[in-house]
């Protein structure tokens, strides 16, 4: 003989509860009997208000020093200290991509070490404290530059564009005016 097969309590009789001692030992009964305790509210992180780093996907400076014209450019920049390269193949790169990036501004020079000591960490270079020279003012620039293994190439590049730095502060800055020089 086939008995029916055997019925589930929960479907036919109400669930029992434990008499309960005090409110704060209550758990949640209903839809939410999987969770056993509420969410706790989220707290509102404070916002970061730091603009992100643009983050270009082509790198420039190979084809700047393609370029017949910077011949001159490519002989000086072979002949440096392999830190000075590095430094001065990524300002180069940053020129470019910020003049890619703002037809406004016109970059013509950079200095890493303006505001802050740049950092060498293996192919990579970053300046947080450069400065960067447009027209004739200076702006903050923060960027992150990394190298081929051989740190002939600009692999990748982030940069931040800051405000322009007040000209009573070029000279605290080694930031030469029109007329001044880097030296």
């Amino acid at each position: 003989m086939d008995l029916p097969p055997p019925v589930s309590q929960e479907k036919n009789q109400p669930a029992r509860q434990q008499p309960l001692t005090s409110q704060k030992d209550a758990v949640p009964v209903g839809k939410s009997e999987d969770k056993v305790t509420p969410p706790a509210p989220q707290e509102a992180e404070p916002q970061d208000d730091t603009p992100a780093m643009v983050k270009p996907s082509r790198m420039l400076s190979e084809k700047v020093l393609d370029d017949p014209r910077s011949r001159k450019a490519r002989k000086e920049l072979a002949a440096l200290a392999p830190t000075d390269h590095v430094e001065q193949l990524c300002g180069l790169e940053a020129m470019a991509q910020v003049g890619e990036w703002s037809k406004e501004l016109r970059p013509d020079r950079v200095v890493a070490y303006a505001m802050a000591d740049p950092k060498i960490v293996g192919n990579a270079f970053s300046a947080d404290g450069a400065a960067l020279h447009s027209k004739q003012d200076w702006y903050a620039l923060k960027f992150k530059c990394e190298l081929t293994p051989d740190h002939k190439k600009v692999a990748a590049f982030e940069f931040l564009m800051g405000d322009p730095i007040p000209k009573n502060d070029w000279g605290e800055h080694s930031l030469p005016d029109e007329s001044g020089s880097l030296d």
